[in-house]
């Protein structure tokens, strides 16, 4: 069975403003391609992130800001604009799913016209897929 910590936004039909992605590296390599999914919607800021196959929902309160890394620090947790990389920025988010599978999660968030965006965590490892509506692309 499937356990959600906090309580999953309503975003079905919503327009999303921005959607952006937190990595994690250690040692310059990468860690976790999806470390925390921020999803700004209605004015307001949403985090999607995953622990040992739970997944977390959460208000956020301010604006995401990268992480500043530390002089010799081993972690650093770039910001990537998802949003900007599969032109998403203010697309409506017709659908979304959360559902368990062998092993883990996904939640799948369905553009209308667009395409699709998976969040898959499984083996305590979080990735992103981009599937596109559109041919050749």
């Amino acid at each position: 069975m499937l356990e959600t910590d906090g309580i999953p936004p309503r975003l079905n039909n919503q327009v999303c403003e921005e959607i952006l992605c937190q990595q994690y590296y250690y040692r310059g390599q990468l860690q976790q391609d999806v470390d925390v999914l921020l999803l700004k919607v209605n004015g307001r800021w949403h985090q999607l992130y995953f622990d040992e196959g739970v997944v977390f929902w959460r208000l956020q309160e301010h604006e995401p800001e990268a992480v500043e890394a530390q002089t010799n620090d081993p972690m650093s947790y770039p910001i990537i604009d998802v949003g900007e990389k599969f032109a998403l920025k203010q697309s409506v988010i017709s659908d979304y799913v959360t559902e368990p599978f062998l092993g883990g999660a996904r939640v799948s968030f369905v553009f209308e016209d667009k395409g699709t965006l998976i969040v898959l965590h499984k083996s305590n490892k979080t990735s992103l897929r981009y599937l596109s509506n559109r041919f050749g692309v």
